[in-house]
């Protein structure tokens, strides 16, 4: 049996795409962010950050680094973001998987955090934003990524939005890692 369904849906590119299970879709998109970031992550390293700053559509990935809630070790995610009257905006889609991501949890128990962007380090506070503001925002993301509108009809879940409150200017070294 295949994993498509009968039925299409507007994935909001003027595109329609096939329904796909749910576990297929979070193993699909599971597997293909980790692959994705891990790459990037090499790519950054390699680079010393000068390559893929930019997403098509004019998104600009950010370097976030939080505090493990559980851990208490610091950890350093790329995301996509777009600038919103001086914040910097991000999500915890997860690739419209069930599951939400670690950070989420991490910036929700300890606010204070790190942020790199462009090669440029900050100090910052990751506020979760919620009601019309938060879906204005998402909005937002939608319009520079599109897909985050298919992550949303897919995730089953509520997307947290973030704003990335900058904090004092510090040298890329003084994020910890």
């Amino acid at each position: 049996m295949l994993p498509f369904g009968p039925q299409r849906v507007n994935i909001g590119v003027r595109a329609y795409a096939p329904v796909m299970d749910k576990r297929l879709y979070d193993a699909f998109w599971g597997t293909s962010l980790r692959a994705t970031t891990a790459l990037h992550r090499v790519v950054h390293k390699v680079s010393g950050g000068r390559i893929w700053r930019r997403f098509p559509g004019g998104g600009v990935i950010v370097w976030v680094t939080t505090l493990g809630r559980k851990s208490g070790e610091w950890r350093t995610n790329p995301l996509l973001s777009v600038q919103v009257d001086g914040d910097w905006i991000i999500t915890g889609s997860n690739a419209g998987q069930a599951k939400v991501p670690g950070w989420v949890f991490n910036a929700r128990e300890h606010s204070e955090g790190y942020v790199l962007i462009d090669d440029q380090a900050w100090s910052c506070r990751f506020v979760e934003v919620e009601g019309d503001d938060r879906d204005a925002l998402y909005q937002r993301l939608i319009d520079i990524w599109k897909s985050y509108e298919m992550y949303a009809e897919n995730a089953g879940r509520y997307i947290p939005v973030f704003r990335i409150a900058l904090g004092d200017s510090i040298a890329k070294a003084a994020i910890p890692s």
